[in-house]
């Protein structure tokens, strides 16, 4: 999965869990949220989704088509010049890979990327640097909590004049920060008070914060991120807030309550990776307090079945349809032009076509973009493969893909030859593309066309043969048969999305 498909599959989670969140708030254990928006950042962080029958992309009857990260795009139309450099026998060359500039969008994406780490990052120093003038705290109380919780990780009490409110920051050491006009003989509200901080030492919360943090920065542009991150620092507290409760008994609601109040103030600045009493959402805190119910066995597997259920439709991806009968894997050996060679030991290797794209330029004309991988031991030097398109119901195109013959006729396959060299384990990625013009002839070159629609939405490549730097030549001796089942057949939606990447597995031999 590229970004762009991370993002919006993350976004659809997050939509899900507000709407489920907004829904039984005050009927599920607040740990359940937390669960959920720990899934919604696994969704956003890994890129790769597991295929479901259940996935709700499954059930809309195909994989929502998302758009691949943006690239760099050549003019709305290639000049007369440039094409006629790039036109061959039978089709248009691949344009040079610096034919255009580095993506704005991607150095868009970069400086949001950067601005918001570097905000993140000195918000986190410039916290660090006044939390290191806080103080011991030496008192019986805190000494005594602290000897009967003790945990693998060092924790300490501080206290510091810089806060206003109770505070936890640190990992690996965490520290319990308390303001420096805390009140040590109100032994009701420390007790509330260090076991609301202790419940975020024990669940790392200052980690999980760092990971959403992490995730914000990747995903800034992505307005559902920014809500998440919200409602995720909520919930957090209102699961602390739940954990006291059932810690001390519902009989403490009341007092916990006027605790939170008494709690409330403005913090100076921001505190990104620091968990505190606040007044932010002090409401939805209080009320929720009041809500808490015993967790009975019914609650319990609601919150288990809400998990579950939310994951299994919206964090998984469409399930690959499977039909044998069309899907041919291309395979083949090498074949030199003499003849060919024996082989005393062979390994399996492979060329991969990782996508192939259509994109369009600006006045709307399509063309196909296609990236190769090379997992052969050899710099491949030139490739031939053939091409199909597809409209956006699966019914296969008849297009004029030698356009600037007037003389033309339409047809379903069109041959291209590139000479542009691959070397072994390298991904090539063309800035350019090949040109679609379907349903119309240049008439006036370079006028585009007679203006008729542009339908082609999916396009299926398949290499027909590939040269090596030692002059062997790979023949893919399953064309025809791809050929027979794709050209000109009418082809299911799902596969024509699932398509790729699509490889071709070749037998090196051990002596060429």
């Amino acid at each position: 999965m590229n970004l762009l498909e991370m993002s919006f599959s993350g976004g659809v989670f997050i939509a899900a869990v507000i709407i489920i969140r907004a829904a039984a708030i005050d009927h599920l254990p607040g740990r359940t949220f937390l669960v959920l928006w720990e899934m919604a950042l696994l969704r956003l962080l890994i890129p790769f989704s597991v295929p479901s029958a259940f996935s709700v992309y499954t059930m809309f009857g195909r994989g929502l088509s998302i758009p691949s990260f943006p690239e760099a795009e050549t003019g709305s139309v290639l000049s007369a010049a440039l094409q006629e450099s790039v036109i061959t026998g039978q089709g248009m060359e691949l344009l040079p890979a610096d034919s255009s500039p580095v993506s704005v969008w991607f150095v868009i994406w970069c400086t949001g990327t950067i601005f918001l780490a570097v905000f993140f990052a000195v918000s986190y120093l410039r916290c660090r640097m006044e939390f290191r003038t806080a103080l011991p705290v030496s008192h019986t109380y805190a000494e005594q909590w602290l000897k009967e919780r003790p945990l693998k990780r060092p924790v300490s009490v501080r206290q510091s004049d810089r806060i206003l409110a109770p505070l936890t920051y640190g990992i690996f050491r965490p520290v319990i920060l308390m303001p420096k006009q805390t009140d040590w003989e109100h032994a009701e509200q420390l007790q509330y008070v260090f076991a609301h901080e202790y419940v975020h030492i024990c669940r790392l919360d200052a980690l999980t914060k760092l990971v959403a943090a992490s995730a914000l920065c990747i995903h800034w542009f992505n307005p559902f991120v920014w809500v998440m991150c919200l409602l995720f620092n909520r919930d957090m507290e209102l699961a602390c807030d739940e954990s006291v409760i059932r810690q001390f008994g519902e009989k403490s609601k009341a007092a916990y309550s006027r605790m939170l109040i008494c709690m409330e103030a403005e913090k100076s600045g921001l505190l990104p990776f620091c968990s505190s009493f606040c007044k932010t959402a002090m409401e939805e805190r209080i009320i929720a307090i009041m809500n808490i119910k015993r967790t009975t066995s019914v609650t319990f597997l609601s919150a288990c079945l809400t998990v579950l259920v939310t994951v299994s439709l919206f964090a998984t991806s469409a399930e690959v349809s499977a039909d044998p009968g069309r899907h041919v894997p291309a395979a083949g050996s090498l074949q030199a032009d003499a003849g060919g060679t024996a082989a005393d030991q062979k390994s399996s290797m492979s060329i991969v076509h990782e996508s192939a794209d259509i994109l369009h330029y600006e006045d709307g004309s399509p063309y196909i973009h296609d990236i190769l991988t090379n997992h052969t031991d050899q710099t491949i030097v030139e490739t031939q493969y053939g091409m199909l398109a597809y409209d956006e119901n699966g019914s296969p195109l008849k297009l004029h893909w030698n356009f600037l013959d007037s003389s033309a006729e339409s047809s379903f396959e069109n041959m291209v030859r590139s000479e542009e060299h691959l070397p072994p384990g390298q991904t090539e990625e063309y800035r350019g593309g090949w040109s679609l013009y379907d349903g119309e002839i240049m008439e006036s070159f370079p006028a585009v066309g007679n203006g008729g629609a542009n339908e082609a939405v999916y396009s299926l490549l398949c290499l027909k043969q590939a040269v090596f730097e030692d002059g062997t030549v790979w023949k893919n001796p399953d064309y025809e048969y791809w050929l027979k089942n794709y050209a000109g057949k009418e082809t299911d939606v799902d596969e024509l999305q699932n398509y790729y990447p699509h490889e071709y597995r070749i037998e090196f031999g051990g002596n060429r």
